[in-house]
């Protein structure tokens, strides 16, 4: 009678290791599935599809559902906002722009007649404001992408090379370096635009005969490039501000008006990249860090 017992245990304990084992697989199938539905998500746009059992995983199944659904919902508010916030910049720029015209047409042809210092200077300060006019309308219009960006696989330092034979030529004196090599899927147009900005703010901010080091490093997922400059820096309550719209710095030149680094910030950002400053023993360090992203991925 015992042995029987003892026998009735044994496959009672096999049928339930079969049955934790049986589980098991297809609770790791199904946490695969769902791995695998969460990169879709992050690749393509696809929702993970809706729970139609009971459990834990089913539950935890359904709240990524949601969050997805909500975080479409953000990113579509996002851009409407952004959206409506350039079509006032826009509006605002438009009407700035007409009694502009006007000044400068007023302007050059009092110059034309009776040429003085004053009139030169009210037409260099029209041109300051157009200048700044077109600026904020084109970061806001980067923010709400309004402009379409041309994503390509492009030579870093091929880019910066060319970018440091067109400043050598603008400040002859000034030693710059180019060090590194990688290539990033980028808008080579756009990030040209972003790394110019930064390296002509390194250029202003250093003696005549000052140095500005560029660095590529290439990580396993991503591509920084660091510009260096030994122009001594900026006060540490300016870092957090220095890539805000206006925001000008206490040795910037009178000719900045602050637009530069911000629109550096909104391309960067659009290549889904990040954009540090930071103080060093000789200068300024401003990194940027971009991912390496799959040409297959939707941006």
């Amino acid at each position: 009678m015992k042995e029987i017992f003892l026998i009735a245990a044994l496959f009672l304990a096999a049928a339930v290791c079969v049955v934790l084992i049986t589980l098991h697989i297809i609770s790791k199938k199904k946490v695969r599935a769902l791995t695998q539905s969460i990169d879709k998500f992050i690749k393509d746009g696809t929702l993970t599809e809706l729970a139609t059992s009971d459990g834990d995983l089913a539950h935890l199944q359904t709240n990524i559902c949601e969050l997805e659904m909500r975080l479409i919902q953000e990113r579509e508010y996002t851009k409407l906002e952004a959206k409506n916030n350039t079509e006032f910049i826009s509006d605002i720029s438009h009407q700035l722009k007409t009694p502009l015209a006007g000044l400068r047409l007023y302007c050059e042809m009092e110059h034309n007649t009776s040429p003085d210092c004053h009139t030169e200077k009210e037409l260099a300060l029209i041109s300051k404001m157009e200048k700044l006019i077109n600026n904020v309308l084109r970061l806001e219009k980067i923010r709400s992408d309004a402009y379409v960006m041309s994503f390509e696989e492009t030579e870093l330092s091929a880019l910066l090379l060319d970018l440091k034979a067109e400043f050598a030529s603008l400040f002859s004196q000034k030693d710059i370096t180019v060090s590194g090599k990688s290539s990033l899927r980028c808008d080579k147009s756009w990030l040209r635009e972003a790394l110019g900005n930064v390296i002509k703010n390194a250029c202003e901010h250093t003696k005549a005969d000052g140095k500005v080091d560029i660095l590529i490093e290439q990580a396993e997922k991503s591509v920084s490039v660091i510009i260096e400059d030994n122009g001594g820096g900026v006060a540490e309550d300016e870092l957090s501000m220095l890539f805000r719209r206006f925001h000008r710095s206490q040795n910037a030149s009178p000719d900045s008006a602050g637009i530069g680094l911000a629109i550096t910030k909104a391309i960067v950002e659009k290549h889904h990249g990040t954009v540090t400053a930071e103080n060093t023993e000789k200068g300024l360090r401003v990194s940027m860090c971009f991912p390496i992203i799959d040409a297959n991925l939707k941006l």
